[in-house]
This record gives C-alpha cells, sequence and structure tokens, in this order.
C-alpha cells in the first residue's frame, strides 16, 4: 500500500466536497460571550458564523484545554453510522466541525471507533480555514490522538502510516505490549499509556508534555462522558438538527450538562431550523461525580 498517495487522494477529495458545499450563514440569537475568552475568526468566517468564534483558555498549566464538538437529531440522539445524517447541515460540517472547532487546536482527540474505517485524517481542508489556522501559527495538520483500550492495527490504517501527520497513541499497557513493535517502527507516533481508563486526567498531564495545549475532542459519545466526568472539558460545541434521526437512546452525555450556554446561533435558509450552542462547562471542581 502507498499510503502517501492514498493519503493525498484523501486531501483532494476532502478539499473538493469542502469547496463545493453551499454554506448558509448562521444567524446570532443569544451572545454572552465575555474578556475571559479568546475569540478567532476571519472576515470569511465571521461572516458566515455571524461574529467570532470563543475557546476557553487553558485551565491549568499541566493540562491541555479541551473541547468537544457533536451534532446531535431533535430528539438527542448522537450515535450514526454517518454523522451527516442527523441533519446537521453543510455550514455545521465545513464551517463548525471541520473548520472554526479545530483551526487553533494542536490536536484532535477520538476513540478508536471513531476512527474505524481508517481512511481518513482529522484537520481543515477549506482554504480559506487553511489560512486562518497558519495564520494562528499552527501545522498544517493537528496531531491525531487515538484513545484506545485494545491494540490497534497500524499497518490498515492510513492514519498511522503518513510521516507528516503526528500521532498519539493513549491506551492501557496490554495495548501498549501488543503495538510495540508496531510502534517503535513509527517514530512519528508517540504513545501515552495509563493504567486504567480512569486515568484520563494523568494522561492528558503526559499529553500537555508533550507540547499540546489545546484539544478538539469529537467523540465517541463513550469518551465524551468519560471526559466531562473527569472535569477535562471546558467547551462544548453542540449542533442540533430540526429533525428526528440516529441511533435511539444515544445521547451526547446522559445527565444535564454542568455548564451555561453563552453562545446560540440558528440556521438560515436551507439550513433554517438549525441550532449551534457554545456551553462553557463549570469549574471541574462542581461536577465530577
Amino acid at each position: 500500500m502507498n499510503w502517501h498517495d492514498e493519503y493525498e487522494l484523501f486531501a483532494a477529495r476532502k478539499t473538493k466536497a469542502a469547496l463545493a458545499a453551499l454554506l448558509p450563514p448562521y444567524r446570532t440569537e443569544l451572545n454572552h460571550a465575555d474578556s475571559s475568552l479568546i475569540a478567532i475568526g476571519s472576515e470569511w468566517t465571521s461572516h458566515l458564523f455571524d461574529g467570532a468564534f470563543y475557546l476557553s483558555p487553558p485551565p491549568d498549566p499541566h493540562r491541555p484545554a479541551c473541547s468537544l464538538v457533536f451534532v446531535q437529531s431533535h430528539d438527542g440522539n448522537t450515535g450514526a453510522a454517518d454523522p451527516s445524517t442527523l441533519g446537521g447541515g453543510k455550514t455545521d460540517q465545513h464551517l463548525i466541525y471541520e473548520g472554526l472547532s479545530r483551526v487553533a487546536a494542536d490536536a484532535i482527540l477520538a476513540g478508536a471507533g471513531t476512527i474505524r474505517d481508517g481512511g481518513q485524517v482529522l484537520s481543515v481542508w477549506r482554504p480559506e480555514l487553511v489560512g486562518l489556522r497558519a495564520s494562528l501559527g499552527k501545522p498544517r495538520h493537528p496531531v491525531q490522538i487515538v484513545a484506545t483500550l485494545r491494540a490497534l492495527e497500524l499497518d490498515r490504517v492510513m492514519l498511522f502510516n503518513v510521516p507528516e501527520v503526528r500521532v498519539v497513541v493513549v491506551t492501557v499497557p496490554s495495548g501498549a505490549a501488543q503495538m510495540a513493535s508496531g510502534l517503535a517502527a513509527r517514530p512519528w507516533i508517540a504513545s501515552v499509556v495509563m493504567n486504567s481508563a480512569e486515568q484520563l486526567p494523568e494522561a492528558f498531564e503526559q499529553i500537555r508534555a508533550l507540547g499540546i495545549e489545546r484539544i478538539s475532542a469529537i467523540g465517541g459519545r463513550h469518551l465524551a462522558a468519560e471526559l466531562i466526568d473527569a472535569g477535562l472539558v471546558q467547551d462544548i460545541y453542540l449542533t442540533t438538527s430540526p429533525r428526528k434521526g440516529g441511533e435511539s437512546n444515544t445521547p451526547m452525555y446522559p445527565k444535564a450538562l454542568p455548564g451555561d450556554v453563552i453562545l446560540r446561533k440558528s440556521g438560515t435558509e436551507q439550513e433554517d431550523g438549525v441550532v449551534f450552542e457554545h456551553i462553557v462547562m463549570a469549574p471541574a471542581s462542581l461536577h465530577r461525580p
């Protein structure tokens, strides 16, 4: 397998799809953002998003800031083989999910199930967003962080075979042992080993020591709940579709989110009824179970 050629074809497809997408602008319904948040954007993004996009600062020097990015159906489901079928729309997909939520991120975190098809690199693709990311001093692609409790088939996944894309695998000792030879052959992949799945806070400290200051986490929902319960999430970017769908009983989080909506946008034109919300989470000490 020529992974470099596979990556080039993949990147060309993603860029073509991003350029072809029609992006109806959002309209601001509520804005309670204050000076404690970091505002980012360009003239192009500000027009489509109707203003600045906000990030929380890192919680402390020892852990990265972390956001969650999700789309849910009108009845609150986030599970779907293809998340685009949930009905969040093209603006959510290309401006938020593969855009503003990633442009300032040093890394994107996903569970092994989220990258199960193996044929993707999680990044930004629209040229305006690539340019915004560069203007923020970030490399072309965020570091790819994959969390898994089992060994990954490194030889079969493009993500692990493109040396110009840095990867971090977060796992437990048994997974690390099974992947030892494959990881040793790939110096662009770093490993973070937890003694157990409950040690995500300690894993975040190791990730921060690798120079990663900001993470955009995209799921799955079980990993998302673990991150919230561990007090590691500062921002949630949640887009709600106007239609029902998805796998039944698959909410992003099974309880009320411990945070406040500081920004609400509504979709326009063919995406009328879509709602985007930015939720700033309460300090970790107030919502750990």
